[in-house]
């Protein structure tokens, strides 16, 4: 149902993930089924982040200390119970209990993405390619209840390249709006040949690629030695790396009919990273640069979105920099990133903002995530 005066869809939606994910884990690899442990208060500065996995003998996420990581699975410790959602709404387990949140907040359409992958949770690629397959299995059953109003990214095991393109054909089968793919794979950055391939795919299928944040890059996560440089340093700086692989490193030379977003981060880094790789593509020491273009030529000529949450001070020069046609917003549902653990505050900052016509407003809430994800049909009453 309509729930705003225009139809909303939030672009980058999550989903808390549960155990219920592993159900679907290929019989082969239960034996190495991720499990939830109570930690009580080992990390004390945040008691209530009292459960984390065990995958493959190492602990997710990893709270404090070096190579740490922080998120909100599981979703039975005590700090997601705090959230005003269920723990069905937040691991998408009660669809129903999923679809009536979205309307108390004003969404109409959420395109779901995973939490638990947004580092990477084995170094044995098939059974990450496992993991990645039982996932996509799960999330597709679920928003399969209600295709109208769920949308979702599907995941590929990245570092291995053959069992990415064919996982890519399983979740266009399942039905999946987008592919989620890290900012890095590993310590190897997408521009890559070995994922010429998948592009390829992507492009062929017309399946949009999302890069999203995350702590992808293992040499940099390595060198993190508490969480805010982790944070900093590899979850978001990371997001440089993957915007130069499209926009300096021939990704879309190869492949110019892609359509690519970059999902979070802060729209900061993006306009400071442009600069600088124009001003290097001009320099003998630059050479041979990879792509034939400048990033401000690919950034007009190509299909390559953001999204923005509502409280970037900078979001009006930012619509300047990407183009009001390219911007898709976040609401980042059930995340919450605000004081007192308020939902959906990102669509409502935006609806209030000043700084940004009604027409730019409707196409940041809904006409420009339409195109991108192909979401041909607005929901009625």
């Amino acid at each position: 149902m309509k729930t705003n005066d225009f139809f909303s869809i939030d672009a980058d939606s999550h989903i808390e993930d549960s155990d219920a994910i592993f159900d679907f884990l290929d019989a082969g690899y239960m034996h190495r089924r991720p499990r939830i442990v109570d930690i009580g208060d080992m990390v004390q500065h945040r008691p209530t982040r009292n459960k984390a996995w065990i995958i493959d003998g190492e602990m997710r996420p990893k709270m404090q200390g070096p190579n740490s990581s922080c998120h909100a699975t599981p979703p039975t410790s005590d700090y997601a119970k705090l959230k005003p959602v269920s723990y069905g709404v937040q691991t998408l387990t009660d669809v129903p209990a999923y679809l009536d949140s979205l309307d108390s907040v004003g969404l109409d359409v959420s395109v779901l993405y995973t939490t638990l992958f947004l580092q990477p949770l084995t170094k044995d690629p098939l059974f990450e390619a496992a993991l990645v397959s039982a996932y996509n299995s799960f999330v597709a059953e679920q928003c399969g209840k209600a295709p109208d109003r769920l949308k979702w990214g599907g995941l590929v095991p990245i570092r291995s390249p053959e069992l990415a393109v064919k996982e890519a054909r399983r979740i266009k089968e399942l039905g999946a709006s987008s592919c989620m793919l890290l900012p890095t794979a590993g310590n190897v950055l997408l521009h890559d040949r070995r994922f010429d391939q998948l592009f390829g795919y992507f492009e062929e299928n017309a399946m949009p690629v999302c890069v999203h944040v995350g702590w992808s890059h293992d040499g940099i996560q390595e060198s993190c030695d508490f969480p805010a440089a982790s944070f900093i340093l590899n979850f978001e700086m990371a997001m440089v790396m993957g915007f130069f692989s499209f926009l300096g490193g021939g990704i879309l030379d190869r492949f110019p009919k892609l359509r690519v977003s970059f999902l979070e981060g802060g729209i900061g880094w993006y306009p400071a990273a442009l600069s600088r790789m124009e001003h290097w593509q001009e320099t003998p020491a630059a050479e041979p640069w990879q792509a034939q273009k400048t990033a401000s030529e690919y950034l007009r000529d190509h299909e390559v979105y953001f999204t923005v949450e509502g409280d970037e001070p900078d979001l009006a020069s930012f619509v300047e920099f990407a183009g009001e046609d390219r911007i898709l917003g976040s609401a980042d549902f059930p995340h919450v990133h605000y004081a007192g653990g308020r939902l959906s505050v990102a669509f409502d900052e935006i609806r209030s903002r000043t700084d940004l016509t009604q027409e730019v407003k409707r196409k940041l809430l809904s006409q420009n995530s339409q195109k991108f994800y192909g979401i041909k049909e607005l929901v009625t009453a």
